[in-house]
């Protein structure tokens, strides 16, 4: 299976987030993205793309149960400010690498090392975190699933 990654600019967004700390698995997150709905639906405001944010890495410095995640919801409508657990914020408009993929047909970490060499290979250096994006819910949308899409910020190396 061929994989392309392309270079595309993407616009902002107006978000609603959470934070979680633990260990990476396939559901996590899962709680966070609902207790988003929930907020947003009691707050009256349309949702639109979901992403999900990888702000560890793991093997890295810290212990795996302490890993730090981020489900972002985009909202839609009147203005709102941040409540409790559930921050509001812009993600900014940004450059990124993207990959968009099956996960039940081809694995994430391949995916993810092969946009990190493509960058490489390609001249570019990494400018933000990654994240992955889904229209609609991966648990239980199989359309969201089916097109994962992994994003990378990204901007040209200088030349010497």
């Amino acid at each position: 299976m061929v994989v392309g990654i392309r270079v595309k600019p993407v616009r902002s967004y107006r978000v609603a987030s959470m934070l979680r700390v633990g260990p990476y698995s396939r559901n996590m997150l899962r709680s966070e993205f609902t207790q988003l709905k929930n907020w947003a639906k009691r707050k009256g405001l349309r949702t639109g793309t979901w992403f999900l944010y990888f702000i560890d890495e793991p093997g890295g410095r810290r212990p795996a149960n302490k890993l730090r995640s981020e489900a972002c919801l985009e909202i839609k409508g009147k203005a709102v400010k941040s409540e409790g657990k559930v921050k509001v914020k812009k993600l900014p408009k940004q450059t990124v690498a993207s990959v968009t993929f099956n996960p039940d047909k081809i694995s994430p970490g391949l995916v993810y090392a092969g946009i990190w060499g493509w960058i490489q290979w390609r001249n570019y250096k990494d400018a933000g975190l990654s994240r992955e994006v889904y229209s609609g819910s991966p648990w239980r949308d199989k359309r969201a699933w089916a097109n994962t899409e992994v994003q990378l910020p990204i901007k040209r190396k200088r030349r010497k």
